[in-house]
């Protein structure tokens, strides 16, 4: 009963978990709910009382969601061989990289040093992790020379970075050396859908710093993503919530009522070497789920460290509607199907192959192109360095160019 009251969503501050009792508390007055599933875990002599009730059903649906998502979530550790004092600059100008208490040396690892930390997500039984790239950077963007994560059960798991996408600060990464006497499967957490999200429906974030303690937060959806690409407007890519969570958080779960992964926290002008460059005044920001199941599959092939990039953004027709209005879109001559390449970069390896904004991109090697997570696809299982032939549509005729796929430059920096 509490997830159908939850999933109406009430927009309001998540300063304090109090807020959020009252309000329920009021909202789900008007209907008492029957008794949830672990009724009987409660005092004999619960109150009566229905707003009470209902309350208590509101919390233990947050109760639940932490307890089922908690063991999917780790702590992802950053090592520097020898390091310096100089090279391990804090995670942010207000935390020191051992997080909320302890040392930062390790007698595990002797002759490593730690320098960064973050939390990660477990998406699959064999220890696939999720957690974001800037964390294992050194502050010239190199990778740094040994990563772990610590399980819920305190133990330690070597594991190496299987593939990055840096435009989007995004790392998978692999265990390879587990504790002795561990055997899988760990426990995955379960994507949902990031496109049904809805303004005021509660938004919960995990994650797990460095040490004994965790972090677990209550806030409400501000906004879904607008756009399905990031090569060009980066800030439209993201979910916004109303919540604040600590920096080594990042890299955790944001969650739906259900449990179910829907993104992942993260800074959206990160830096390398652990720090964020913009301001944080109570709104998180967080990659959807739908652009992580997707690149943490097309990553896990390509094994991939590197943005594949062939120079333009692009749309898909619903997004086309949306920004430039439905009788715009009905009157622009198109194909059956395929995406709008929305605007190219110049200069780029499109852009030396004749392709112009308000063409469509209808088929990659010969693949239909239905969305733009099917560009991304492609476009990634690719990788760079090699040739690719699109199929291009441009007023009422189809075309074939072929162009070899890039690194995506420091200066085409999406916005």
């Amino acid at each position: 009963m509490a997830r159908r009251h939850a999933a109406k969503g009430h927009s309001m501050s998540c300063k304090s978990p109090l807020v959020f009792a009252v309000v329920a508390a009021v909202t789900f007055a008007q209907e008492p709910p029957a008794a949830p599933p672990c009724a009987d875990a409660r005092p004999a002599s619960r109150p009566a009382d229905a707003t009470l009730r209902a309350a208590l059903d509101v919390e233990d649906a947050l109760v639940a969601v932490a307890d089922g998502v908690m063991p999917s979530v780790v702590t992802v550790r950053a090592y520097l061989r020898g390091a310096a004092p100089e090279l391990t600059a804090p995670a942010n100008e207000n935390e020191e990289l051992r997080g909320w208490g302890g040392s930062n040396f390790n007698d595990d690892y002797p002759g490593y040093r730690l320098a960064n930390a973050a939390s990660g997500i477990i998406v699959s039984p064999s220890g696939d992790v999720l957690t974001c790239l800037h964390f294992l950077q050194k502050k010239d963007g190199t990778f740094v020379d040994l990563v772990d994560v610590e399980l819920q059960d305190r133990s330690r798991v070597l594991v190496e970075v299987l593939g990055a996408e840096p435009t989007v600060n995004l790392a998978v990464l692999r265990a390879r050396v587990f504790p002795a006497g561990r055997d899988a499967p760990l426990p995955a957490a379960r994507f949902g859908d990031s496109d049904a999200l809805r303004r005021g429906q509660f938004a919960l974030a995990a994650g797990d710093p460095v040490g004994p303690e965790k972090f677990f937060g209550v806030g409400t959806f501000v906004a879904r993503p607008t756009r399905d690409c990031y090569q060009e407007l980066l800030s439209s890519f993201f979910i916004s919530c109303a919540m604040t969570a600590p920096p080594q958080a990042y890299g955790g779960p944001l969650l739906n009522l259900r449990g179910e992964v829907v993104g992942m926290l993260s800074p959206r002008a990160p830096a390398p070497g652990g720090e964020s460059l913009e301001p944080r005044y109570g709104v998180e920001f967080a990659l959807p789920s739908k652009i992580l199941a997707g690149l943490y599959r097309n990553l896990s092939v390509a094994q991939s460290v590197r943005s594949p990039w062939l120079g333009f953004s692009v749309m898909s027709r619903a997004e086309i509607a949306a920004v430039r209005g439905p009788e715009a879109f009905n009157a622009m001559d198109k194909p059956r199907h395929g995406i709008l390449i929305e605007n190219v970069f110049t200069p780029s390896p499109a852009a030396a192959a004749g392709v112009k904004p308000d063409d469509f991109l209808v088929a990659f090697d010969g693949a239909a192109v239905q969305t733009p997570v099917d560009f991304q696809k492609y476009l990634y299982l690719a990788g760079v360095g090699r040739k690719v032939t699109l199929e291009i549509y441009r007023a009422g005729a189809s075309r074939t160019v072929e162009i070899v796929v890039d690194v995506r430059p420091p200066e085409a920096r999406p916005r």
